[in-house]
């Protein structure tokens, strides 16, 4: 089954997919190209700053890839105030940034989904994200996860079929829009496993997007620099992937980006910041202290 959401917009990648007409899916080309910013478009505001220590932006922390019933995303908020999560996505689909310009199709077992109304993250807090449902994850780790993608208590959800996680490798994706602006916004972004090109990074460079506002001009993402390494193996049934350090150091955080503070999300190096071969047991809610 193929839910859709028009507020939402829309993404998808491969032969599942199809855009709205501003882009050419066949030759992955902007039509509209202008680089301007619609004047009915206010920015989004960016992340709230630390206070001192700490980063500014929520951070992935953990990913299980199998088995089904135990896949989870876990979201860390690492800075010193909560985090308002209305306008945050998850999805595990490389064209993620296609949403404000609308979609009819995402690929098989793919998912987007938004955070509930009044949904937030602590300071220094964890959440998690299964993707099967609270039952399952709950019989699977003897805790129940903050929200359910199978289970609904994401809003939004875009899913082809029953949401899943390729066990092979996956691209995970943590963004912001305010459901208005042309753009996306980067939050976090990570390989888990060693995933096919279909299920990897997509290359937005430049690609114009008009969104849902009252303006007809189209905005150009900035250049990614797409040197996100895939993992180095990827964990077994039952293993769990983990953020080892924070990006700090390790992405381009020049302003230039399509990240939320202009960071490029995509530059991180994450054969540094992630464990890539030494794969343990899954700790969901749980962060090292290294992290907070």
């Amino acid at each position: 089954m193929v839910v859709t959401a028009a507020a939402l917009g829309g993404c998808a990648r491969g032969s599942a997919i199809e855009l709205d007409p501003q882009i050419d899916a066949a030759a992955g080309t902007p039509v509209d190209a202008s680089p301007g910013t619609d004047a009915a478009v206010s920015p989004m505001p960016d992340a709230p700053t630390s206070g001192g220590g700490g980063s500014t932006s929520l951070l992935l922390t953990e990913v299980v890839l199998a088995p089904s019933g135990g896949e989870f995303i876990e979201i860390a908020n690492p800075s010193n105030a909560a985090v308002d999560l209305s306008t945050y996505y998850v999805s595990d689909n490389g064209s993620y940034w296609r949403l404000p310009g609308g979609f009819t199709v995402i690929d098989s077992t793919d998912f987007l989904a938004k955070f509930p109304a009044g949904a937030s993250i602590a300071a220094h807090g964890v959440i998690t994200v299964a993707i099967d449902t609270t039952a399952n994850f709950t019989t699977t780790y003897g805790i129940a996860p903050t929200y359910s993608i199978a289970s609904a208590t994401m809003t939004g959800i875009v899913a082809n079929g029953v949401p899943s996680l390729t066990n092979s490798g996956e691209v995970i994706v943590l963004f912001r829009w305010d459901g208005a602006a042309d753009l996306v916004k980067d939050v976090d972004i990570m390989i888990a496993g060693a995933p096919t090109a279909a299920n990897g990074i997509v290359d937005k460079s430049g690609m114009s997007i008009d969104g849902p506002d009252a303006g007809t001009q189209g905005t150009a993402y900035a250049t990614d620099a797409r040197t996100v390494p895939m993992q180095g193996s990827t964990p077994a049934s039952g293993k769990s992937t983990k953020r080892l350090v924070t990006e700090v150091g390790h992405e381009t955080q020049s302003g230039g980006g399509n990240g939320i503070t202009g960071d490029d999300e995509t530059s991180e190096d994450t054969a540094a910041t992630w464990d890539s071969t030494a794969f343990g047991n899954p700790t969901p809610g749980v962060v090292p202290a290294a992290l907070q």
